[in-house]
């Protein structure tokens, strides 16, 4: 596959159940492992401040294959959890924190009814540099027993249908049918969709992981709606790593999940930020009528795969056969560094975890100095919006030929060093690897990377990267392109960014902003 191809399946390989390996629960393992626990719970139910309903609820779990198993992971979660966890106190009678194993009963059977399920998903991306943008683009999702529809709207507008696809059981087994708008096409296969029941296995298996939960989350409203959460982290399954955890959401009066969170999944694409998929906007329904599952595919649409319209539209793609591990080297030696400096034209560019600074000259002199200081932030305790996570970053502006200065808030700006990973972490798309070369008194190895294997840009723009060989790290960066407005001058651009230094000891005051004595605020000119 392509590398190019395998980032456009991102949203769908981590929408699924969350873990590679879904992991089973031996009950009568358990069962075994747990029967003085098991007596003691009985033993409790029988008591007279219980009721005979309570005993019946008890023997109604045991008989019903289906609601065993959730009982059991909610029997425990009372048992492991202990008293911090499942707090049992007169007066706090909160159905989530209650040790009875009836409420995961409670959860199946009611899911069990439904026949259809409509849900949202999106995707935020969370730089490693501090801040996070919420995609714009989004995904309608319709779930019943024998068909699956994904409408996908535009990443740019996130009001406009760009792809629709279904998936319908039929003799011969699943087919999927897709229609792409963008491009203009249709094709179907024999491959993806997930149907009620397989949801319905999601959620149980949600259900019976609460007993790995980390932490029961604080009550917050979601769309109107108080939910309770609990916290998983991914590393306690599967072979998930532990920077991965996971967030369900119940809503607190009907007890159906309202709201899914997968956290730190990291992006096959930017080697400098992770994603989190939201699964929100549940809606469980009897019935929804029939046409919302019936394909609709445009007359006038040639039948074809996207790919194969987008790859025509961009020529053909070359690949390098680039060591495998070595971006993985390269990336990882610049991101551990603490401090870089670098060069691009007449700019110096100064960048640390929590700041960076832009000076610029004219020959020697400097003109205008921009700090740009990051402000602590808080993560919140629980659900994840992108307001949870925003970094703010304040600007200051120091203009010495007009003697003012600004200061300024910004809710997001990229950091340099965002940029920098970004590029690096395209090694492995590289177009061709190019013959070592010394620069800077440094042996480096090098890369050139047409910019058309990301986003729409033209075949003309060109990267070239140089790395030592030795430390991995960046030395020279060359972008190339070749304007659209023709004019007497070369028609080709180019800039690089170069003199490198990484962890080099920088004066401690480079990134506080110093205002000189004496400037001013800039005054609004009068019309």
């Amino acid at each position: 596959m392509k590398p190019d191809k395998s980032d456009k399946k991102i949203n769908e390989l981590i929408s699924r159940a969350i873990g590679r390996q879904r992991p089973t629960f031996d009950f009568n393992k358990w069962q075994a492992d747990h029967q003085k626990e098991i007596q003691t719970y009985k033993a409790q139910v029988k008591k007279p401040s219980d009721s005979v309903e309570s005993s019946e609820i008890w023997r109604k779990i045991m008989k019903s294959p289906i609601t065993k198993l959730a009982a059991a992971a909610v029997i425990i979660i009372t048992i492991l959890g202990g008293i911090n966890f499942w707090p049992d106190s007169p007066g706090n009678r909160k159905w989530w924190l209650d040790p009875s194993a009836a409420w995961g009963q409670e959860i199946i059977q009611s899911l069990e009814k439904v026949k259809t399920l409509v849900y949202r998903q999106r995707v935020a991306s969370v730089s490693d540099y501090g801040n996070a943008k919420m995609g714009v683009g989004w995904e309608q999702r319709f779930c019943s027993e024998n068909a699956y529809r994904r409408d996908s709207y535009d990443w740019r507008d996130g009001t406009t249908v760009i792809n629709t696809q279904w998936v319908l059981r039929e003799p011969d087994g699943r087919t999927k049918y897709e229609v792409s708008y963008e491009y203009q096409c249709y094709f179907q296969d024999k491959t993806g969709g997930r149907f009620y029941s397989d949801q319905m296995d999601s959620f149980r298996w949600y259900v019976g992981l609460l007993h790995k939960a980390d932490r029961i989350l604080e009550t917050k409203f979601f769309e109107g709606r108080e939910c309770v959460g609990f916290e998983i982290n991914a590393g306690k399954y599967g072979d998930n790593p532990e920077s991965q955890f996971n967030r369900i959401w119940f809503d607190v009066e009907t007890k159906l999940p309202a709201r899914i969170e997968k956290h730190g999944h990291r992006s096959s694409f930017d080697a400098a930020q992770a994603h989190t998929v939201i699964h929100d906007q549940f809606e469980y329904y009897t019935e929804v009528p029939a046409d919302i599952f019936t394909p609709q595919i445009p007359q006038d649409f040639v039948n074809a795969h996207p790919d194969e319209i987008r790859d025509a539209r961009k020529g053909q793609m070359t690949f390098a056969d680039v060591p495998e591990g070595l971006k993985d080297q390269i990336v990882a030696a610049m991101k551990k560094a603490k401090t870089m400096v670098y060069q691009q034209g007449d700019m110096t560019v100064y960048s640390s975890p929590n700041a960076w600074r832009y000076d610029y000259y004219s020959a020697d002199r400097l003109q205008k100095s921009e700090w740009y200081v990051s402000e602590q932030y808080d993560t919140g305790e629980t659900g994840f919006e992108i307001e949870d996570k925003v970094l703010r970053v304040v600007r200051t502006t120091v203009d010495f030929d007009s003697r003012t200065y600004r200061i300024s808030g910004y809710i997001s700006s990229r950091h340099p060093m965002h940029e920098i990973v970004f590029f690096a972490g395209l090694v492995d798309r590289a177009d061709r690897i190019l013959e070592n070369r010394i620069i800077d008194e440094v042996e480096c190895i090098g890369f050139e990377i047409s910019a058309k294997k990301y986003g729409d840009n033209p075949e003309s723009m060109i990267h070239r990267l140089w790395f030592d060989a030795d430390t991995k790290l960046l030395v020279r960066m060359e972008f190339e392109w070749e304007t659209d407005k023709p004019s007497k001058q070369n028609l080709k651009q180019q800039f690089q960014r170069g003199q490198f230094q990484w962890d080099s000891d920088l004066p401690a005051d480079t990134f506080t902003p110093a205002i000189p004595e004496g400037f001013g605020t800039p005054t609004k000119k009068v019309q």
